[in-house]
C-alpha cells in the first residue's frame, strides 16, 4: 500500500509534456483537483506577503490586498468564459496569485529605486543651484566693492588729468617764452 503524492502545476507545457512521456501517471492515478481559493483566503495571503512592504498606511495595504484578490478572481472568471467560448484552457492557480504579489513587490522596489535616483539627482541639482546663487551673491558684493574702488580711481584720474592739463598749459607758456628767447638769441647770434 504505497501512496505517492505528486504535485504538478497545470500552467504551461510541463504538465502536458510529462503526461505524454509518462501516461501511467494519468491512467493509473487519482487526480485531485483543488478548488480555487476563496476571496478571504486571497486577501489574507496578500496581506501576509505585503507585510514586509513599506506602505504609507495599513488602509492602503488592505485596499491593495482586496484589489489583488479581486483581480485574481476576475481573471479566474474570465478564464472560464474563455474556455466556454473558445474551448481552450487558461489556468489561474494560487501560484499565479503568489507570482502577482511577487511581481508587484519587484516593480514597486524598482520604481522606488528609480524615484530615489531622480530625487538624488534633483537634490544634487538644487544644491548646485544654491551654491551658484551664493557664488553670484558673493560676486555681486565683490563687484560693488570694485565699483567703489573704480569710482575712487576715476575721480583720482580726473584730478590727475586736470593737474596735467594745468601743468601742460604752464609748459606751453614756458615753451612760448623759450621760443621767443631762442628767436632773439638766433637773431643776436646771426648779427654777431
Amino acid at each position: 500500500n504505497l501512496h505517492v503524492v505528486l504535485c504538478f502545476s497545470p500552467v504551461g507545457d510541463t504538465f502536458r509534456v510529462r503526461a505524454r512521456r509518462f501516461p501511467a501517471l494519468i491512467y493509473n492515478t487519482a487526480i485531485d483537483f483543488f478548488h480555487p481559493w476563496p476571496r478571504d483566503a486571497l486577501i489574507s495571503v496578500a496581506n501576509k506577503f505585503l507585510d514586509d512592504v513599506e506602505l504609507p498606511s495599513p488602509e492602503l495595504r488592505n485596499s491593495l490586498a482586496n484589489h489583488m484578490a479581486d483581480e485574481h478572481l476576475s481573471v479566474t472568471e474570465t478564464s472560464k468564459k474563455y474556455f466556454d467560448t473558445q474551448g481552450r484552457f487558461n489556468y489561474v492557480t494560487p501560484k499565479s496569485f503568489l507570482e502577482l504579489i511577487g511581481f508587484y513587490k519587484f516593480l514597486l522596489g524598482q520604481k522606488r529605486n528609480s524615484v530615489m535616483g531622480l530625487i538624488d539627482r534633483l537634490d544634487t541639482g538644487l544644491s548646485t543651484l544654491r551654491k551658484t546663487a551664493d557664488d553670484v551673491d558673493q560676486l555681486k558684493i565683490d563687484l560693488t566693492h570694485q565699483m567703489v574702488l573704480v569710482e575712487e580711481k576715476q575721480v583720482a584720474t580726473n584730478e590727475l588729468i586736470k593737474e596735467i592739463g594745468v601743468e601742460k598749459a604752464d609748459a606751453d607758456v614756458q615753451n612760448e617764452k623759450a621760443n621767443v628767447e631762442a628767436g632773439k638769441a638766433a637773431i643776436a647770434s646771426a648779427g654777431a
